[in-house]
């Protein structure tokens, strides 16, 4: 079937239906979000509750439907489908198998297309398939985050990592938040909105490293490790009483999902340096301040998720009785373990047999964006896919029951913002029909059915060939500069694909101005100043005339302070070195 993720099973009969030619509903009650799209593409529907089963439903053009239930099967999510020309029938042994088939339906109906008759059965490779959205590079405009979830969801992904940092407006941390920040009436909405869309929301809150974000703050600099803005001290009891105030306001925020809590504890690089923490040395302060952590979240009932890299590098300066109290956290946590590839023998994950005989309970971490480029625009496709096909089948092959594909909106709080998801679906979405499906697809076909999806066309042969892997293929912005798009959406890929082009640019200027070093602002021959005056030129209106639109697209999609650092970050350096060369050509003189 031409849809993500793609379908596992069909087996066909002859005729097809419309879904607006239908118009009485039976069965369980329908999730508020699915019957909202079956009443906006069926004018005349009605529904009445039935016993047609516990996770079923069925939709017929008039009077009592005739298919009888079918046996969905005991895999993930899953779900039975038949469809004649008077009746569709959904069954499903569980209320998120019913919710994917009505996902799977409407997408088959798509923009009032018939959907063909027979039976469809689908199920998910891996239980919890989970979506990294890292706020701390990209935080979109409320609505836009609500479109997001909805894609999400309409892709099978049942499972978010919410990467919060300065992006929600603490009440028990004054000054943390940024100027966009959300609040906590924002954050309820979202909360709600993803259960209602079947997605559970993990709150991420790091422990130990990765707080420059609140160390920056005069106010919250006496919680440093030493004088390290990155760290906080492990030792310190007023960093636990904060962090644990911190943890939880954000769980107040997603009351709805209540199972997990993520607390980082990963690259803690200051450890053990401060008096205090001289004292635990490099290892016990670890142990102390993320076990704190630990016995904080599982009070409230959750199970706390902590990244693996420390014990999976740390144990060279370890006591055998540390290492075992180490593990040990690890042991009364999910193990989160990440490991990005980068293609063919790369993509293996040595480390998690042993993981796994110690009885740890390991989730796997693929990656969509952030691994490649820390200033990219694009991530690239051909690259990630690999990272995330190899998840999938690890994932399959040892039972694990979840993967996260992350991607990393700032690799830390003081670099620049890299991909952002407006420009990350292929990556993202491709990322999900691996998890749902488990299994690889031709990326070119791919690319072209989630194009007529997300965007209603295909976009053209270089922009693929960028998409595929943009660092060989690169996307000029002479492309994008007389355009008009089709969206918004459309429109934001095709200019964040350009923008990763500027670095060429950037270049170009750096070359002029060291070709003429010496002789640029001081004494030059007439013909290369006259050409130092018409393609910097020339270039610089390119620059300028990009700029503006990529600016206006960025804005629709995220806020002030998410698009400033994109922009600054993308054009800054460059607008310098452009002035400089002008600068500079202006005070030359005729030799």
């Amino acid at each position: 079937m031409n849809i993500l993720p793609t379908v596992k099973s069909f087996v066909p009969a002859s005729g097809q239906v419309f879904l607006k030619d239908l118009s009485a509903g039976k069965g369980s009650a329908l999730n508020a979000f699915i019957r909202e799209k079956l009443e906006k593409a069926i004018p005349s529907f009605s529904f009445a509750k039935g016993a047609t089963g516990k996770f079923s439903f069925s939709l017929t053009k008039k009077g009592k439907g005739v298919l009888k239930a079918e046996d969905p099967g005991k895999g993930f999510d899953a779900y039975v489908m038949q469809v004649s020309e008077k009746e569709i029938r959904i069954d499903s042994g569980s209320a998120s198998g019913l919710f994917y088939g009505f996902v799977t339906l409407l997408k088959l109906a798509r923009n009032g297309a018939a959907v063909p008759c027979g039976t469809y059965r689908d199920e998910a490779a891996i239980a919890l398939r989970m979506i990294h959205w890292d706020l701390k590079g990209y935080q979109p405009k409320l609505p836009v985050m609500m479109e997001e979830l909805e894609i999400l969801a309409s892709y099978k992904v049942n499972a978010i990592l919410l990467e919060v940092e300065d992006k929600y407006d603490y009440k028990c941390a004054p000054e943390v938040g940024c100027s966009t920040a959300y609040s906590f009436k924002e954050m309820r909405e979202i909360s709600k909105k993803a259960a209602l869309l079947n997605i559970m929301i993990v709150p991420k809150l790091q422990s130990i490293a990765h707080v420059d974000y609140l160390l920056k703050h005069k106010r919250y600099k006496k919680l440093r490790e030493t004088d390290h803005a990155f760290q906080y001290c492990c030792s310190s009891p007023e960093v636990d009483k904060l962090w644990n105030a911190m943890a939880d306001e954000l769980m107040a925020c997603f009351a709805e999902h209540d199972k997990y809590f993520h607390i980082g504890a990963d690259e803690a690089i200051n450890l053990g340096e401060c008096p205090k923490c001289q004292k635990l040395g490099p290892a016990g302060s670890y142990i102390r301040r993320a076990g704190k952590s630990i016995e904080h979240i599982l009070a409230t009932g959750r199970t706390p998720i902590m990244w693996d890299d420390i014990l999976r590098k740390g144990e060279s300066g370890m006591t055998p009785k540390q290492v075992k109290e180490c593990w040990q956290l690890g042991r009364k946590s999910v193990l989160m373990f990440w490991a990005y590839g980068y293609g063919g023998s790369g993509n293996t994950f040595p480390e998690l047999k042993s993981y796994l005989d110690a009885g740890m309970r390991v989730w796997g971490a693929s990656g969509f964006s952030g691994c490649d480029n820390w200033a990219g625009s694009l991530p690239p496709l051909a690259i990630r896919s690999l990272n995330s096909d190899a998840w999938a089948k690890t994932a399959r092959e040892m039972k694990m029951e979840c993967v996260c594909c992350t991607g990393w909106g700032r690799i830390a709080s003081a670099d620049c913002p890299t991909e952002p998801h407006e420009s990350s679906w292929y990556t993202i979405l491709y990322a999900a029909n691996s998890m749902w499906t488990g299994a690889p697809m031709d990326l070119v076909k791919f690319i072209y059915l989630l194009s007529m999806e997300m965007y209603g066309e295909v976009p053209e042969q270089p922009l693929v060939n960028a998409i595929l892997n943009i660092g060989k293929n690169p996307y000029e912005i002479t492309n994008v500069l007389d355009r008009e798009f089709s969206s918004d959406r459309f429109a934001f890929l095709n200019l964040a694909a350009a923008a990763e082009s500027l670095t060429k640019v950037r270049e170009k200027f750096c070359d002029w101005n060291s070709y003429y070093f010496g002789k640029l602002g001081r004494e030059m021959e007439d013909y290369r100043i006259a050409y130092m005056k018409r393609w910097p030129n020339v270039l610089s209106e390119r620059v300028a005339k990009f700029k503006g639109k990529m600016d206006k697209v960025l804005r629709k999609f995220y806020g002030d302070y998410t698009a400033d650092a994109f922009m600054t970050s993308r054009f800054g350096y460059l607008e310098k070195l452009i002035d400089d060369t002008a600068r500079l050509t202006e005070k030359t003189k005729k030799m």
